[in-house]
Formats: structure tokens, C-alpha cells, sequence
């Protein structure tokens, strides 16, 4: 709860604000809300700081990291080329970034009804497992995205790249898909 605050904005609400994507009626709502409240207005620079730190952070390929549809809008508008693979539960799809590419964008679809939360495990010959915990998702997505650290990308050989996508449930798991990312190093 915030504190002061009797109807705080819901943090999907405050994220479509900062993005643009509220109808004019609703985007007014809020700024009005926001002109009143403290609390939401602190959560909402909070926020901003975190999309800014996390967008730095993957500008520099620091980090992988899963990203939403606007955060790549938002870097498309600032320059940014990305290079994107999508690939379906069980499929297969050839990958490759250039000296050009700023972002390398997995798409991977899945069907995460009743999901909020997954783990991102990936693994391939002669490299260490990678497993990103507690990956937010939403229960209506289509896809998780998946920003891959550049400096990484680029230093990758041929390499087969299988990652597994799996919602835990108590002490168990369950697979909502296997990807395989054939690796290709750029023409040099």
C-alpha cells in the first residue's frame, strides 16, 4: 500500500503512463492522481529510475534481461537496432548479430496462463549454464522477450544455444517450452 494514499495507481498503470500507452481520459486521471499523491508520485520516479538503470544497463550489454514490447519501442525511437529471433516452443531458428546491432532480442512464444513468474535456463557445449530466476511475466503474454547481453552475443562461435522456458510450481516445474538458437558468428 502507499502510504497517504487510499487508491494507489496500480504499477502496470504507472508503467503505461511513463510509456504513452494510456487512452487521453486515463492518462488525465493519473496525472491528476499524481498532482495529489506523493506516494504515487515517489513510486513513479522510482520506477522511471529503474527503467532508465535497466535500459543503461542493456544499452551496454551488462545484462541479460527480460523487456517488454514498449521498452523496445522506446528504444527503437532512440536509435537503437535490434536484431530479433522468434522462435516457438520445440522450434529452431538461425541467429547472428553484427558490429551494427546495439540489441539482440530473443522472442520466445509460450502460453503463460496461470504463470506470473518463470526461470530462463540456458545452456550450451563448453559454456557455463546460465539460469535467470524469478522472470516476471504476465499471465496474458504471448511471449517472453529476452534481451541478450551484446557483449556475449558477439563473442559467441558457432554455438547451439537450448533454452528452456519453465514456470515453477511449489517444488516442481513445469516446461512451458524448449528454443534452440543456432549461434552464428557475422561474416568477418
Amino acid at each position: 500500500m502507499t502510504p497517504g494514499c487510499d487508491q494507489p495507481l496500480l504499477d502496470p498503470v504507472l508503467e503505461d503512463y511513463w510509456f504513452g500507452e494510456l487512452p487521453a481520459t486515463e492518462a488525465e486521471r493519473v496525472e491528476e492522481h499524481l498532482f495529489t499523491c506523493d506516494g504515487c508520485g515517489d513510486r513513479l520516479r522510482r520506477f522511471v529510475l529503474l527503467g532508465e538503470g535497466v535500459s543503461r544497463l542493456a544499452r551496454e550489454g551488462a545484462v541479460s534481461v527480460a523487456v517488454t514490447d514498449s521498452f523496445l519501442e522506446v528504444a527503437a525511437r532512440a536509435g537503437l537496432r535490434t536484431r530479433e529471433h522468434s522462435v516457438s516452443p520445440g522450434g529452431r531458428v538461425a541467429c547472428t548479430v553484427t558490429a551494427q546491432d546495439d540489441l539482440m532480442v530473443a522472442r520466445m512464444s509460450a502460453d503463460f496462463r496461470g504463470v506470473s513468474e518463470v526461470d530462463v535456463l540456458v545452456e550450451a557445449p563448453g559454456l557455463p549454464a546460465l539460469r535467470l530466476e524469478d522472470v516476471p511475466v504476465s499471465s496474458d503474454a504471448r511471449e517472453l522477450i529476452l534481451l541478450r547481453a551484446m557483449p556475449e552475443a558477439r563473442a559467441l562461435g558457432h554455438v547451439e544455444l537450448h533454452v528452456r522456458v519453465v514456470a515453477r510450481e511449489g517444488s516442481s516445474e513445469r516446461v512451458l517450452g524448449d528454443y534452440i538458437f543456432d549461434h552464428t558468428p557475422p561474416p568477418a
